[in-house]
């Protein structure tokens, strides 16, 4: 009986064995082909990728090289530049000289010339000649009227007379256009021609044309070098199965393996390893065998011991009745499983906690266990990641709506909807909500850059969508490393910060914004002065100014903390400015100024916060011009204001002659004048009369006299005296610097 079981154990897995390691070897055979071409195929490509990149490098250091005699060299100042040159026969002389050292010592380079705009010259290491004579001067205009992108040009056919024997040489060359100055380029061209076939020397040395096929051509398709054997170019393109593209250039490179070379040599592999495979089946039946008698008696001796062990425990666990084996079995893997599901659960919640603290040290930079279990996987497979921060917008109001159980749903579904859309795009994502109205997302993958905006813009328009409520989500930079993302979190928060310039509702990234840096805006008191007294006095003019302000301020790029605080301080202003006015206009603008305050805070973004602004101080400006009609001596005082606006050319103007046209008292029309307006009428007066001068000075070519005239001074001496008190300059100085008459 013992035997008939032995055999029957033997016989069920010795005919598996056998089917399962020729099916194995058929697969392994597979894979090792394929293995091997995909091999090549990785190598092929890490190696066109290479030979590219030394084709870029060669070209840039002809490039830099260039730049660099542009910026240092003595030699090309003479010639570019009038001022610089000393004798132009001997200039030019020194420069040819200087282009043939250059065409000596870098191999890659045919020609080179150079065109100067001034006298349309063009200077090359034989001669100097007008462009009209030039053999490359269509190329020349070409390039000085379509400014192309690259440097760098296609395959091109160039003509070249030679010196000595008087024929021309037609040939392929590639061609690199450097300006002069390099960032103006208003005095003329560098142009540097390049040997196609010294490149493809340089390639020949890097590539392999025994198991590799390769194609380099230019932007147009135009083969540059080829290498590899093939009876027809047009069938060559089609094998191709990688290609690669310059940035620098624009000109690709094709290549694919020689399958019949690297196949052909990994078939004897195959040989070797399907009579290595036949082996290793022999001998695993044999061992099969052995093991199994071998061991036989063991188990036998372990099936004795369970029997007397079951005897001993299944009053234990069957409490006393009568069951079989498998009653024994089941009742003591319940147990088990028991005991296992409550060790679970209470691990499950140490590691949410854990997690969260985590999470928050990796944003905060702090110093991470690169030993623990979770971290040693968060980067495995050399993943990189990249942090969002999600922010509910307009978060105040989602607060006043919702009471905090539908806060709690909202924002939980916020969580599930980036977790179920990562998950559809195969990115791994780490959610945790760490603030009231900030969820972060730390995203994980092979490569996040690509699929995190994607993710998130699905994400910000199924919330538009299903709930009634926005968001807005900033995405911070790549982390290639666990301490980097702690950068990637700041870049998120600086993304979500410039919300209050793009708006809210969409997806802000760290890399459309880097170039925007917030700039230190400096306010002059006497800007905010300015505004504040316009206001004052009723002038309309306020609205331009605060138009500039707000223009100013969106162009430096500001914070919503700054741009607040920039209001603040015109507010401010203003508020001091208007202290000194009737009690009844004072409790016009307190009363406004108290709702516009409170207003500001809730608004998210310029587009809400500056129409805001303006509407609120037009309506406070409205109301207090509106008092003022009302009140005689208060309008009296604004038609005096319109008089001097109007008459301040009158050189015979004085506050005598003010106060008989009125009908009031010089020196009660002085004080009431200056409490009105905020300044002494005949200080007014200078005000507008320098206004006028400055804009007369700038838009006219009338003299200084003329101009003191004009504004109402008899005395040219007396109007520059007050011109430089009030600007700091002479009537002249100011002219030369502000002037808009070329």
């Amino acid at each position: 009986m013992r035997k008939q079981w032995f055999y029957r154990l033997l016989l069920s897995y010795l005919p598996i064995f056998v089917v399962a390691s020729s099916i194995v070897v058929l697969i392994s055979i597979m894979t090792v082909r394929l293995t091997i071409g995909n091999e090549a195929n990785r190598v092929n490509e890490v190696a066109t990728k290479q030979m590219l990149q030394s084709v870029d490098d060669s070209l840039r250091s002809i490039d830099q090289l260039i730049v660099k005699e542009i910026l240092n060299s003595v030699t090309f100042d003479k010639f570019f530049d009038p001022a610089k040159e000393t004798n132009k026969y001997l200039d030019s002389i020194e420069m040819s000289e200087r282009i043939r050292n250059i065409i000596h010592a870098t191999p890659l380079i045919d020609s080179l010339y150079l065109y100067r705009f001034r006298d349309q010259i063009v200077l090359t290491r034989d001669e100097r000649i007008s462009i009209d004579q030039f053999p490359d001067r269509d190329f020349l205009i070409d390039v000085i009227h379509h400014h192309s992108k690259s440097k760098w040009s296609d395959l091109r056919k160039v003509s070249e007379i030679n010196a000595y024997s008087n024929e021309t040489v037609t040939r392929n060359v590639l061609t690199l256009t450097s300006k002069v100055p390099t960032i103006s380029g208003g005095q003329g061209l560098i142009v540097v021609n390049v040997r196609p076939y010294a490149i493809e020397s340089m390639i020949e040395q890097m590539a392999n044309a025994q198991y590799s096929h390769l194609d380099f051509v230019d932007k147009a398709n135009v083969s540059i070098a080829s290498f590899g054997e093939r009876e027809d170019a047009a069938e060559a393109k089609k094998i191709h199965s990688f290609s690669v593209s310059s940035e620098y250039t624009g000109w690709r490179m094709y290549s694919s393996v020689n399958n019949s070379k690297v196949y052909g040599f990994s078939s004897t592999i195959f040989y070797v390893c399907y009579g290595l495979w036949l082996l290793v089946i022999a001998f695993g039946a044999y061992w099969i065998y052995a093991i199994t008698r071998k061991n036989y008696k063991p188990i036998e001796a372990l099936t004795d011991r369970l029997e007397r062990f079951k005897s001993q425990k299944s009053i234990e666990l069957l409490g006393g009745e009568k069951r079989n084996d498998f009653d024994f079995i089941e009742e003591a893997i319940d147990q088990l499983i028991d005991q296992f599901d409550g060790q679970q659960l209470l691990r499950k919640e140490n590691i949410k906690y854990r997690n969260t603290k985590l999470l928050l040290d990796l944003l905060e930079g702090n110093i991470v266990n690169r030993d623990d279990e979770f971290i040693a996987t968060l980067f495995e497979q050399h993943d990189q990641a990249r942090v969002a921060l999600v922010e509910i917008d307009r978060y105040s109001s989602f607060m006043a709506r919702y009471n905090k159980r539908d806060q709690f749903l909202l924002k939980y579904a916020i969580l599930r909807v980036c977790q179920e859309v990562a998950e559809e795009h195969h990115v791994r994502v780490w959610t945790e909500w760490i603030q009231g109205n900030h969820m972060v997302v730390l995203f994980q993958s092979g490569n996040p850059s690509s699929k995190v905006e994607v993710i998130t813009q699905e994400v910000c328009e199924w919330i538009q969508g299903n709930l009634d409520m926005t968001i807005t989500i900033g995405i911070g930079s790549l982390a290639q490393e666990i301490h980097e993302i702690a950068d990637s979190y700041k870049t998120a928060i600086h993304a979500v910060k410039m919300k209050f310039k793009f708006g809210s509702n969409r997806i802000i990234s760290a890399d459309h914004i880097q170039h925007l840096k917030e700039e230190e805006l400096i306010v002059q008191p006497q800007s905010l002065r300015s505004i504040a007294q316009t206001f004052r006095q009723g002038d309309s003019g306020w609205t331009i100014k605060i138009q500039e302000f707000v223009q100013q301020t969106s162009e430096a790029s500001l914070s919503k903390d700054s741009v607040l605080n920039l209001l603040k301080l015109i507010l401010f202003s203003m508020d001091r400015e208007m202290s000194e006015t009737a009690s009844d206009l004072k409790a016009i603008w307190k009363r406004g100024l108290d709702s516009l305050n409170e207003g500001l805070e809730p608004l998210e973004t310029e587009a809400e916060l500056y129409p805001y602004f303006y509407a609120q101080l037009t309506a406070i400006f409205d109301a207090m011009n509106k008092r003022k009609e009302e009140d005689s001596q208060t309008a009296l005082i604004y038609k005096i204001k319109a008089f001097l606006d109007e008459h301040y050319d009158d050189t015979d103007l004085s506050m005598t002659g003010i106060g008989d046209l009125f009908q009031i008292n010089p020196s009660f029309m002085s004080r009431i004048f200056k409490e009105e307006i905020g300044m002494n009428m005949m200080d007014y007066l200078v005000m507008a009369r320098v206004e006028r001068a400055k804009q007369l000075l700038k838009e006219t070519r009338d003299t200084v006299q003329s101009i003191a005239g004009q504004v109402g001074y008899q005395h040219t001496i007396s109007f520059i005296r007050v011109f430089k008190k009030s600007t700091g300059l002479t009537p002249g100085e100011y002219r030369k610097i502000s002037s808009e008459i070329p």
